[in-house]
Order: C-alpha cells, then structure tokens, then sequence
C-alpha cells in the first residue's frame, strides 16, 4: 500500500527520555483501489418490475420516469455499500499495523465501523478499524478511494477510544500522565489533520506541521469529550466472505451482506 509523507515533530514519550516521534499520518492525497471499483451506475437495473398503465401516455412516462430515477439511486445506493463492505471482508489487506500490535491469528475481535459525509457530497465515507490503526475511504466515480490512514505516534501506540464531534474524528491514547490525540476533519474543501500531546502541552500539529494548542483548537474542539460523542466498539466475527457484524453485547450477530451501512452513520 502507498506510503505517503510522514513527518516528524519533538516530543516527550511516557517513559519521559524527549525524542522525535513520527505522526504517522498518512497525507490526504487520494489513490485508488481498483480491485474493488463498482459497476457502473449507468449499466445497473432497479429491483422492481416497471408498471404498466393501459390509459394516459403521460401517466406512463411520469412512471417510467420515476422508475430511472430509483434505480439510479438504488445502484449508487448499492455500488458504495457493496464495495465498502468488500473493504471490511479483506480488512487485513487494508488496514496498517505501524508497530506490530494487531493480532492477526483472532477472527472475532472488536472494531469501530461507521459511515459519515465529512466532504457533504452526498456519499458518506467508510470509517472502519480498531485499536491499531483506523481508514477513512470515499466513495467517488465508481470507485473506491483510501483518504488516509489514523494512527497514534510512536510512544502512544494504541487508540484507546475515539470520539465524533462537529465534523472532527478524534482519536485518544491514554497514558499514565496526559493523552495523546490524532484529529482528522474537513475545513475549506480538504481533510484537515491534527494532532496534540497534554503531557507535553509544546507539542501540537495541524497538517503534520509544528503549531501552538491555541491553533490546533481553533479547528480541533478536544476539550470535555462526553461519553454522547464517543464511539462505540462493536463485535466482527469471522473473516473475509463469512463476517458477521454484532453491534450490542448480548445480541445476535449480523451478516455483513444483511447490514445496511447507511444506519451506522456518526451523528
């Protein structure tokens, strides 16, 4: 997978020896993933017969109308759901383990999945990951586009929780004196990165370039995170074409082709 810039910044790591970390964050500028480009919205059928009316032609061209038009949106519908959920059954191929934490022998782990429109295009986004590292991808011209990949610097690690607020993606590592946080929002037609260090209050980041925490929350709002915006874990059980999605603790588990994407959305 296509590496794109990382920069570096001076910090200070728990274990309090200062040294440079990299943000890891992989820039915003976009490829594609051909593998798994969509068929053409042009060529796609709508899922109900058309209607036949024996009386007014205009009455059976405003169907027919009314028909193009569903279908339409039903394959643009299906187009970015299907090839999402490709993304989700070949995670491992997709999702990047900077320092060598993810377990990959565990099938049923827990993972964060959701949809969002930073951009207000109409097509949401594919936000999915865990603990490591977590993807953004779009959804644009039939095809399917990695964003960027999240990830805390080193020193942090693992993500321990992450929050949705106004826009942002707030992703949260805890240590035993402050946090580390990895931001991600879209601000005058482009993705915006941030990311800011409270046990070493110096060192901030906006776009991998060193800021000010007065900068940085100008875009980024980190402060009295409430459990309303968190976002939740749920349960992926199984791998590649026999996943299953459990979204509460004690319910059943959903097959991933059962899934309506659309209703995971961030709010």
């Amino acid at each position: 997978m296509k590496q794109i810039g990382d920069s570096t910044f001076i910090g200070k790591n728990r274990g309090g020896s200062r040294l440079k970390k990299k943000i890891m964050l992989f820039a915003a500028s976009l490829f594609t993933i051909c593998a798994i480009t969509a068929c053409q919205v042009s060529g796609a059928k709508g899922n109900g017969e058309q209607s036949s009316y024996n009386n007014a032609e205009d009455k059976q061209k405003g169907d027919d109308h009314n028909d193009n038009a569903n279908s339409d949106n039903s394959a643009i519908d299906n187009s970015w759901q299907s090839s999402y959920k490709n993304i989700i059954n070949y995670s491992k191929e997709y999702l990047i383990d900077p320092y060598g934490l993810r377990d990959e022998s565990v099938s049923d782990r827990w993972i964060y999945l959701k949809t969002h429109d930073f951009n207000d295009d109409g097509i949401p986004e594919l936000i999915f990951g865990d603990n490591v590292s977590i993807n953004i991808f779009s959804y644009q011209d039939n095809k399917i586009e990695k964003i960027i990949d999240l990830y805390e610097p080193e020193g942090w690690y693992s993500i321990n929780r992450i929050y949705y607020r106004r826009n942002s993606l707030i992703l949260v590592s805890d240590g035993s004196s402050g946090s580390g946080y990895v931001c991600l929002t879209y601000k005058d037609g482009k993705y915006v990165t941030g990311f800011y260090d409270d046990y070493n209050p110096t060192v901030a980041a906006i776009d991998e370039q060193d800021t000010t925490f007065e900068a940085f929350s100008k875009i980024f709002n980190i402060s009295d995170l409430a459990e309303k915006s968190k976002v939740p874990l749920i349960m992926m059980v199984g791998s590649h074409d026999d996943i299953s999605i459990r979204l509460k603790e004690g319910e059943p588990s959903i097959p991933l082709n059962k899934i309506d994407l659309s209703k995971l959305s961030l709010k």
